[in-house]
């Protein structure tokens, strides 16, 4: 009994294992109307960057939500900076640690709004739930190259227009050793002779809109108004595989 059980999981793991290295390779920006919600799980399954349209005006997260909560204002937001003076005067080089994003992600109704809402929707069968995590973050400002370590990370603006920039895996051989945190429309000869060989794709996002990434693509993000409040969301959907990747990758780099 015990023999079978552990064949069983080695295929289980074996088949999390090539799902979650298929990346493709190709600049392909599938768009849908949230009438057409239902499709989502099985587009997700192409790996393929998806914008969901029209979703409606966020709720949470918004300068109005959060200048109405006075608790809310005074959370920190980086160095000596509180919310409520990021609202005020925004400033796009803002850096949120983590652990204040996941926090803060949780005190302004973020994360149960997600995982309510948001959650069962990436998936066909119900019981598929209670094999992957859902972790919600709230941002703020921009925030330079990082590569998508989870099955599904999905941005969220809340306040204020975006450009995101999209690469895929192909293009890391291309990018300077420093390149976290960073912007690649703004790499020069100076930091890879590899320069002119970097290929992405920009997508601008606005509030009531979504943008799903699969695992193992890079991306970034700058605000279009830096003289507005920019706040967004990050949700990431993660399997036993991804889990274990995203755990690592959130050690190495906070």
């Amino acid at each position: 009994m015990f023999f079978e059980i552990g064949i069983i999981a080695i295929v289980l793991l074996a088949v999390f294992v090539l799902f979650y290295r298929q990346a493709i390779e190709q600049y392909n920006i599938l768009q849908i109307e949230v009438s057409q919600l239902d499709e989502l799980p099985k587009l997700l399954s192409e790996r393929t960057p998806l914008v969901l349209h029209d979703i409606g005006q966020p709720k949470l997260f918004t300068p109005d939500a959060l200048k109405s909560n006075g608790r809310l204002q005074q959370f920190p937001v980086g160095n000596k900076l509180t919310l409520g003076q990021y609202i005020q005067n925004p400033i796009p080089s803002v850096q949120i640690p983590k652990k204040a994003s996941l926090l803060l992600a949780k005190e302004s109704g973020l994360s149960v709004w997600g995982e309510h809402t948001w959650f069962p929707k990436f998936f066909s069968y119900p019981f598929l739930q209670h094999i992957h995590t859902f972790t919600t973050e709230a941002r703020l400002g921009d925030q330079g190259l990082q590569k998508t370590t989870a099955a599904h990370t999905v941005l969220y603006p809340t306040a204020g227009t975006f450009e995101v920039t999209l690469l895929t895996e192909q293009q890391e051989k291309c990018l300077p050793p420093a390149w976290r945190g960073r912007f690649p429309e703004l790499f020069t000869l100076q930091d890879t002779p590899l320069v002119g060989e970097i290929k992405f794709i920009t997508i601008k996002l606005r509030p009531g809109n979504m943008l799903t990434i699969p695992s193992h693509w890079f991306y970034s993000v700058r605000s279009t108004d830096t003289k507005q409040p920019s706040l967004w969301c990050v949700f990431t959907v993660d399997n036993p595989i991804s889990y274990v990747a995203s755990s690592m990758e959130s050690a190495l780099h906070t």
